[in-house]
């Protein structure tokens, strides 16, 4: 301890001041700077330079704090680098001393306009391209639920649109799903579901019977025991169409 304290009694003492510019956040626009202080090295380990090797040290935490500030928080950047420069320290690899140093940061008042109003063109922009590509991963989510699957792209929409929904607008939907379902190459049950749908309305309510009876059966040999009783409580609860047709005609006896 005693030989550190006699080494820097036997020092040099030098100050600093000088004038730069700082990098801000924004690229290309830079705080004016002053920088003061003050130094000191052993007279035993002369550096060639210490003056050079104080200020670099006190630039680089200075830099390092305007490089998070825009020019128009100029006074907030000061701030933020002169609590790192307060404390004496000693220079890295060197046999400096940096005692203190403080630095002043302005901004040309017009240029600080002009990066404000540059970084909220940027932040503008980059919320429109936010925007265009929710919008167009949404039309690519309805084009392939439109693919897949036509009647999801019609509760897709009315999820959306509620104030819509009324009979005609209804029935535009449904002919271009049926169109869709048509053209979309993956919707080869659809069409299947169609053809069935069309061979059971031509059938006597007997066969029809007889084809839910048989779809069961086979529903419960791939183990879809829960649909083959749904199929089975349909058919149960069919309306004969010959009683229909008599109840809305009339009976001969009237």
């Amino acid at each position: 301890m005693r030989q550190t304290t006699s080494r820097w009694r036997r020092q040099h003492r030098g100050s600093l001041e000088l004038w730069c510019t700082l990098a801000s956040e924004l690229p290309g626009y830079r705080f004016e700077a002053h920088l003061t202080g003050a130094w000191q090295q052993p007279a035993a380990r002369p550096h060639h330079n210490p003056q050079a090797a104080a200020a670099d040290y006190a630039l680089a935490l200075a830099q390092e704090a305007a490089g998070n500030f825009q020019l128009s928080r100029a006074a907030l950047a000061e701030a933020r680098a002169n609590s790192q420069l307060g404390n004496p320290v000693d220079v890295p690899h060197t046999p400096v001393r940096l005692l203190w140093a403080q630095i002043r940061l302005t901004a040309d008042p017009q240029q600080a306009d002009r990066a404000d109003a540059l970084l909220r063109d940027q932040h503008q922009a980059e919320h429109r391209a936010r925007q265009d590509h929710h919008r167009l991963q949404r039309a690519k989510d309805l084009r392939d639920a439109l693919l897949t699957d036509p009647s999801l792209a019609f509760a897709y929409w009315f999820l959306d649109h509620p104030e819509t929904i009324d009979e005609q607008t209804v029935q535009r939907v449904e002919r271009l799903i049926n169109a869709a379902a048509s053209y979309a190459p993956h919707t080869t049950w659809v069409q299947v579901a169609r053809i069935l749908q069309e061979f059971v309305h031509t059938l006597p309510d007997d066969s029809r019977q007889h084809l839910i009876t048989s779809l069961a059966h086979i529903f419960d040999r791939y183990g879809q025991t829960g649909r083959a009783q749904q199929l089975r409580a349909t058919a149960q609860t069919l309306q004969p169409r010959t009683s229909a047709v008599s109840e809305s005609q009339g009976s001969p006896a009237d």
